[in-house]
């Protein structure tokens, strides 16, 4: 149904509360992108806050394939949206499309500026709706120019960005969080894929804030933006590797001849 008329009541304690969990998937060249793994991790997401519904993975899995080809524009992001209520049958889900964000190719050559504050999402494998630290914390960033924001643990660990994965690469070897601490996106699980067979090692271990500049170069990943070169945490300054260029490369030839399916993800 049209925006406009698509509302819901501001009466429900649990809506209110932020009682949900949500993903977003992307569209690119009329060509939905791994719509399996998207609903594999809103189940697991929900399951880690105790949300309780009645639906299935097939059943909503199918919805968004035909919800994606009824939208005209070749490139659009979709959201997913589980409310949860009292009783399982109490819950709702939403899908609506989003405009797409498009990272500027300016910052794939020279990176981004990201900013670091200390801050521990809590259940971070659940992308749930508890948005106000992440969402503070972004708009601080941003306000000084970043493009995202890092959490740092209270052990000087950087863990993950406001809206994205962090990773740290020396050589052929990247380095990625252990994924207890962090949300594992999608991207990042198709990173990981990719990886296999290829001339990189993707360890996953503590980064420390403290030793960053043991590394040659950092970067982040999304669904909207891949992977994404980070130019400053801070006042501290990186490059864009040669290892990091080829990293990124690879990465989207590996995707665009994936067709969108997870399966088809090779080096």
């Amino acid at each position: 149904m049209p925006i406009e008329t698509a509302v819901v009541s501001i009466e429900k304690i649990e809506r209110m509360y932020g009682f949900g969990v949500y993903e977003s998937l992307k569209v690119r060249n009329n060509i939905l992108y791994f719509v399996e793994q998207h609903v594999d991790r809103l189940m697991h997401s929900a399951r880690c806050i105790n949300l309780l519904h009645s639906f299935t993975a097939e059943t909503i899995t199918s919805w968004i394939q035909v919800f994606a080809a009824q939208i005209q524009h070749p490139s659009t992001n979709i959201k997913v949206l589980l409310l949860g209520g009292k009783e399982a049958d109490a819950t709702e889900l939403f899908l609506f499309p989003l405009a797409p964000f498009f990272p500027k190719k300016e910052w794939y050559r020279h990176g981004v500026k990201t900013f670091a504050f200390e801050y521990e999402r809590w259940m971070p494998p659940a992308k749930s709706l508890n948005m106000l630290p992440s969402y503070y914390y972004y708009k601080q960033a941003t306000r000084r120019g970043g493009y995202d924001a890092l959490f740092v643990d209270r052990a000087g660990h950087i863990r993950e960005g406001s809206r994205t994965n962090f990773y740290a690469m020396k050589g052929n070897t990247i380095v990625s969080p252990p994924k207890k601490d962090v949300l594992e996106g999608v991207t990042m699980m198709t990173i990981e894929k990719v990886l296999e067979g290829s001339q990189f090692t993707l360890e996953h271990r503590p980064i420390s804030k403290q030793n960053l500049h043991e590394f040659d170069s950092l970067l982040l990943s999304s669904t909207s933006s891949k992977i994404l070169p980070i130019a400053r945490v801070d006042a501290m300054k990186f490059a864009v590797s040669p290892g990091l260029k080829r990293l990124i490369h690879i990465y989207n030839s590996a995707l665009s001849a994936s067709q969108g399916r997870f399966e088809n993800l090779t080096p």
